[in-house]
């Protein structure tokens, strides 16, 4: 059974790979204290810099040169908190937290 080597490798490795970003994806949360340093008007690249990690894009729409979307992060604190945010052409537009 030479040939079902690569095809075992292979598996091992998406495995690992699954496990990997999944440990990450846990590890970001949303504080309060980062949520509040946040400000209407920053950037996508700001905000990730404060959060410390990216945020699940929830909703996008382009209209013409308009593009709106909205992120979500899991919030550290009590079940279910979150935060989501609001963002147009890059620029904050409006946030929101439950639980923090």
């Amino acid at each position: 059974m030479p040939n079902d080597r690569p095809v075992i490798l292979m598996a091992a490795l998406l495995t690992v790979g699954c496990f990997a970003t999944d440990a990450r994806a846990k590890e970001c949360r949303a504080t309060r204290s980062a949520y509040d340093r946040i400000e209407t008007g920053m950037s996508m690249a700001r905000v990730r810099t404060i959060f410390g990690c990216e945020g699940r894009q929830v909703t996008h729409m382009t209209i013409g040169a308009t593009r709106r979307a909205t992120y979500s992060w899991r919030g550290a604190g009590r079940y279910g908190a979150n935060v989501t945010l609001t963002f147009r052409n890059g620029h904050l537009t409006r946030k929101a937290q439950l639980g923090l």
